[in-house]
């Protein structure tokens, strides 16, 4: 299902802080808006999400503090989040370039020496995640944008699904995208936990693969011919539960690069690759540039410190907690203000991460 603001509904509408620019995206969730920060002049991009008590506070609490501890070059950029009367509103770096999947999707598959530049930056975002004990869990091109320069740098976005290893029960519930789903996953179902940075790596290697081929790992050509879609959709859990994927041959890979897809995509999670492990591959260690392996080192050492962190959970559990009562002064109804609102509702937050403002694929859309 997917959301529509209603008529005549401008959150922005004589915000001291941010003209709207154009609409991004809408889904489920809510919406993104592109919008300009007046005190800057820098484009942001915003999600809004109605409030009320259907606003899943618990999930949106972990996402914006999860995601607003990271600060990270491959990490998009958290702004703040504040208050308006109908939303709550989050602003991030806003990525020019589009997403993974539109990137791929255009190139119909990528060189071997491109997916290894994008799978770099990818693994060292996730290794800078995972130092930080959050665990992303919907790794996915879509959730993956680009900056829009010449040689694009990829920003991994979205920690809807995110977990903070340290401080949040231990994974067990089935999320994610399917497709990118690792195997423990769909055969535990909700029963029984798993290692969610162990799942992280699987959909990478489902990145890797696609990037490589254009086309999801555990689909079959003969799928199309399954014209009930559950069905279908049950063959290919069937294959991700069994490790059952093809290299198609009609792409030349390295063998230095097969033997990593292999150790990535492995339904043994004791035997699956790690992330210290990839960075140490062959494979991932071509070609890296220069001062990347040791990257993460320096911005460890320039985080907050942990009285600071939790401080930012604090009021963002606030904020959250607000919003979940319901609109605000200044609540529009059939397009009209209500009441003039306070200035004062906009709560600002720290400097750091992101959240999604992609256009969403479904299904398997990334065949040629």
């Amino acid at each position: 299902m997917v959301f529509n603001p209603p008529p005549g509904i401008e959150p922005l509408r004589s915000h001291p802080r941010y003209t709207k620019i154009a609409d991004l995206n809408r889904g489920s969730y809510g919406f993104v808006q592109l919008a300009r920060d007046n005190a800057t002049g820098e484009e942001v991009a915003i999600k809004f999400i109605q409030r009320g008590e259907k606003m899943a506070g618990r999930y949106v609490e972990r996402e914006i503090v999860n995601h607003s501890m990271l600060l990270h070059p491959h990490i998009i950029q958290f702004k703040e989040v504040f208050l308006t009367p109908e939303y709550l509103a989050i602003s991030m770096e806003y990525a020019k370039g589009g997403d993974m999947f539109q990137y791929v999707k255009a190139k119909g598959g990528l060189q071997e020496h491109e997916a290894r530049w994008f799978f770099q930056q990818l693994i060292i975002a996730l290794d800078y995640a995972h130092r930080m004990n959050v665990v992303s869990r919907d790794i996915k091109l879509e959730n993956t944008l680009l900056d829009g320069s010449r040689r694009p740098l990829l920003k991994i976005c979205d920690f809807g699904y995110s977990k903070n290893t340290e401080k949040d029960s231990v994974p067990k519930s089935r999320v994610g995208t399917p497709g990118y789903t690792a195997p423990e996953v769909i055969s535990q179902g909700n029963t029984g936990n798993y290692d969610g940075k162990a799942v992280d790596v699987w959909a990478c290697g489902v990145m890797l693969f696609v990037m490589l081929f254009c086309q999801y790992p555990f689909e079959r050509p003969e799928d199309e011919q399954e014209k009930i879609q559950t069905k279908r959709y049950q063959m290919q859990l069937q294959r991700v539960i069994r490790g059952d994927y093809r290299v198609p041959s009609r792409v030349k890979i390295g063998d230095s690069c097969r033997e990593l897809l292999g150790r990535i995509l492995q339904v043994d999670v004791a035997k699956r690759i790690t992330i210290p492990e990839i960075l140490k591959h062959k494979w991932f260690l071509t070609d890296l540039p220069k001062g990347l392996d040791s990257f993460n080192d320096i911005c460890m050492e320039q985080q907050a410190d942990s009285h600071v962190l939790e401080d930012n959970k604090k009021h963002v559990a606030s904020i959250v907690q607000e919003a979940k009562q319901g609109p605000g002064p200044g609540a529009q109804v059939n397009g009209e203000a209500s009441l003039d609102h306070d200035t004062d509702d906009y709560t600002d937050y720290m400097d750091q991460d992101s959240m999604e403002y992609h256009q969403s694929a479904e299904g398997p859309a990334a065949k040629k």
